[in-house]
């Protein structure tokens, strides 16, 4: 069930976006003609199969893609909410494609505001429904940026539940990392290929402090080696493995 914070949030997104429609044309090889018939008539439910399946589809499948996104975002943010939704991450999210920021204030407001209530809620709960692993790549994914979740991060209180979601991810990732591997990132968020050194450098700056009570005492110490370029990289990882056996 979600929080009181959460559910207005909710309420936010439905205020601005309810009532929304989008044009009943799409990819006929995907859908029935009574599935995106559905779009054109305002609040008619959806279902959360088409509603994710709508919200994950590539742009091309629809004649207006963001019109189709506003039209979705009311009950599949409300399936997401309630812990419904499954297959997180298996497909690119659909608002990590469109430039949402740009919309009306009111709208992008409503859809930051969710996001960062959700990634804040993620971070306190000590078993969220999806991980926090799960929910970091949507938020990232969506924002295409990692500024709005990693500062709600380093933010968050040392030694709390945000230090574990951190450890965690980090000792399920450590070793992409060490090879700068972008498949780390969620689809399509580094196209530019910037946000992997960006990623990197704020492991090095926030989480060794953050991890130092984590099980694997070399953690912390593996985060720090980010720091050094490949040539340097390994020789001291080497080192340091050999140094802990």
């Amino acid at each position: 069930m979600a929080s009181p914070a959460l559910t207005a949030a909710l309420r936010r997104v439905d205020a601005v976006f309810g009532g929304m429609t989008a044009p009943a044309e799409g990819c006929l090889h995907c859908y029935g003609a009574e599935e995106l018939a559905l779009l054109a008539i305002p609040r008619a439910p959806l279902g959360d199969d088409l509603a994710r399946l709508f919200f994950h589809k590539t742009p091309d499948h629809f004649d207006d893609h963001p019109a189709l996104l506003r039209r979705v975002l009311p009950e599949f943010l409300a399936c997401v909410a309630d812990g419904r939704f499954s297959g997180m991450g298996y497909a690119p999210a659909g608002l990590g494609r469109v430039r949402w920021q740009e919309w009306p204030a009111e709208q992008a407001g409503a859809i930051a505001g969710f996001l960062d209530v959700w990634w804040r809620e993620t971070l306190a709960d000590p078993e969220p429904a999806y991980g926090a692993g799960a929910v970091w790549e949507l938020c990232v994914e969506i924002h295409r940026s990692l500024a709005p979740v990693h500062d709600v991060w380093a933010a968050a209180p040392r030694g709390g539940t945000a230090d574990r979601h951190l450890g965690d991810w980090v000792a399920y990732r450590i070793d992409d990392l060490l090879n700068d591997d972008s498949s780390v990132l969620p689809w399509y968020a580094d196209l530019d290929g910037v946000l992997l050194p960006e990623l990197q450098a704020w492991l090095v700056e926030h989480a060794p402090a953050r991890l130092a009570g984590h099980p694997d005492p070399l953690l912390a110490r593996k985060v720090a080696l980010l720091a050094l370029g490949e040539e340097e990289r390994w020789p001291a990882y080497a080192e340091l493995v050999a140094g802990a056996g």
